[in-house]
């Protein structure tokens, strides 16, 4: 969250910002360093990701809940209302302050799109959480129930209650009475409903990942279900595929590009706009085989995945996908034995491909899933838990280029037929967890870390 989060973590448990102090702007968020725990953390605000915007600041240790009375935050409706507009979007200022609202406005096609795919899921009702323009053409073209969820007070002038809520999508916090939102959640058996969220790109993944989850709870508690599923729409840069998928494993990427009709760079018209198309993309828990790619906006059916795809796509039949995600045609490495950028090249220091330029081997590692443990933080030859069962087994050292488990050419450690004698995985909606099969190994390396853990 700006100057903040590319600094500390933060701490995002199921509805737990209901125990945290307020700023005018909902519940906090509780940050704190990466070598410190909970305690040594404080409490910051959630919407705005620029401390200077606000300042609100508090230590953990000095939030006493229980010893202070807390005032709801529940704003008054505004009476008030101008006549009802075919779509504000199309004249009012966007609010495009990146530390604060990042409020860029979908085009026609990305608004089509998405549509068409509500009506071929047979979608009943849509949530449009920070999307707007999507809510008013919903409304307008489509005649289909929309409830918008949104952080400008200006459009309660031109909806109502029933339509609107002011809204922290960081904190789930509702400024207004949210009854008519739980209203507009209670469906009938046979209604299906939709949540496209749209944050700014700037947004902590985890605090929307609670916020989502808690209002697929809320849901299931409305309608009296068990954990049933609540189909999703997250608009969100392939870039940061990596972070929804560690907070929401269950979500795929959908190869659909989305553009913005105020965004420079984020679109398919315009000097500045990128050479492989917007980097916009929809991540979902639909079943990408139900959705359905334009073929005149350059789209193709692959047979072999079985789903709709770009058509600069080529399926890789060694990784049995297609591999592509920024909008280039992708190439298989051997030596990484997997599909990557057509202009990255082959590191033998790192055993990866990597930009040719500004290449840091210690900082690019540092950042990098050891194939071998799955941990972050190193790659497959400075791995201390293969190093230390690779000497209990008595593994002869290999020759670099080669698989660490056989010594084989042909593959990599993450294909290697061998690793399930030293490796235990398993997976969870999508998820690789992999643990060590020699747990007194793991116990002792985790016990080691936590020593050095506490002499910090």
């Amino acid at each position: 969250m700006g100057e903040i989060s590319e600094k500390l973590l933060l701490q995002v448990e199921e509805d737990d910002t209901d125990q945290h102090p307020c700023c005018p702007h909902g519940p906090t968020v509780l940050f704190y360093r990466q070598n410190q725990t909970h305690r040594d953390g404080f409490y910051a605000c959630a919407a705005y990701r620029n401390p200077k915007l606000c300042a609100f600041r508090m230590d953990h240790m000095k939030w006493k809940g229980n010893q202070i009375k807390r005032v709801p935050d529940i704003r008054a409706y505004p009476q008030e209302r101008y006549d009802e507009d075919p779509d504000p979007t199309s004249h009012l200022k966007a609010l495009s302050q990146d530390d604060v609202h990042a409020q860029y406005f979908f085009d026609q096609q990305a608004l089509k799109f998405i549509a068409d795919q509500c009506c071929l899921l047979k979608i009943d009702k849509v949530v449009c959480m920070g999307a707007p323009r999507l809510h008013f053409y919903l409304r307008r073209i489509q005649k289909m129930q929309s409830f918008l969820l949104d952080f400008d007070e200006r459009f309660s002038k031109y909806l109502s209650p029933q339509e609107f809520c002011l809204y922290n999508m960081c904190n789930n916090h509702f400024f207004y009475n949210r009854q008519p939102f739980e209203m507009f959640l209670k469906c009938n058996n046979d209604e299906r409903i939709l949540i496209v969220t749209d944050p700014p790109f700037g947004c902590r993944t985890e605090l929307i990942t609670n916020t989502l989850r808690s209002l697929k709870r809320l849901h299931n508690s409305l309608n009296q279900l068990p954990a049933t599923p609540l189909s999703i729409f997250w608009v969100y840069p392939y870039y940061m595929a990596n972070y929804i998928k560690q907070d929401m494993p269950e979500l795929q990427m959908c190869d659909y590009k989305l553009n913005y009709t105020n965004h420079s760079r984020y679109t398919n018209v315009g000097n500045s706009r990128r050479s492989y198309g917007s980097p916009v993309r929809i991540f979902t828990n639909v079943p990408l085989d139900l959705l359905r790619l334009p073929l005149a906006q350059g789209y193709k059916h692959c047979d072999k995945c079985q789903r709709d795809t770009a058509i600069e796509n080529v399926h890789c039949d060694r990784c049995r996908n297609c591999c592509s995600q920024n909008g280039q045609t992708y190439r298989h490495c051997e030596l990484c034995d997997m599909c990557v950028k057509p202009n990255y090249v082959h590191c033998s220091n790192c055993r990866r491909c990597c930009q040719r330029v500004g290449h840091d081997c210690a900082l690019y590692q540092s950042m990098q899933h050891c194939w071998l443990c799955g941990q972050r933080g190193h790659i497959e030859s400075n791995c201390e838990i293969w190093s230390q069962l690779s000497r209990q087994t008595n593994q002869p050292q290999l020759k670099a280029g080669r698989c660490l488990i056989c010594g084989q050419q042909c593959h990599r450690e993450r294909n290697c037929p061998r690793r399930n004698r030293y490796f235990k995985e398993s997976e969870f909606m999508g998820q690789t967890l992999i643990r060590s099969q020699n747990r007194k190994l793991v116990a002792a390396r985790n016990k080691d870390k936590t020593r050095k853990f506490k002499k910090l």
